[in-house]
């Protein structure tokens, strides 16, 4: 049904999340030669945390939506 299907999305769209929004992130906090403890890296931490933030409430969503839908909601 619909419900499944928009849950399967939910949890889909987690992967493309990660490729195109969080990636680039984590390449830049990896790269060769950053500073630890520079404004910028700072600012990506808390880029990347808002990022994950989002990933993780598109996975529990879906996994609320599947838990409802499997006690027949």
């Amino acid at each position: 049904g619909l419900g499944w299907l928009v849950a399967a999305v939910l949890i889909g769209a987690v992967v493309p999340f990660t490729l195109i929004g969080i990636m680039p992130t984590n390449h830049k906090l990896l790269a060769p030669g950053r500073d630890l403890g520079s404004a910028e890296t700072r600012a990506l931490l808390e880029r990347w945390g808002n990022l994950h933030a989002v990933r993780t409430t598109l996975s529990v969503l879906a996994t609320m939506l599947y838990m409802w839908l499997l006690l027949g909601a």
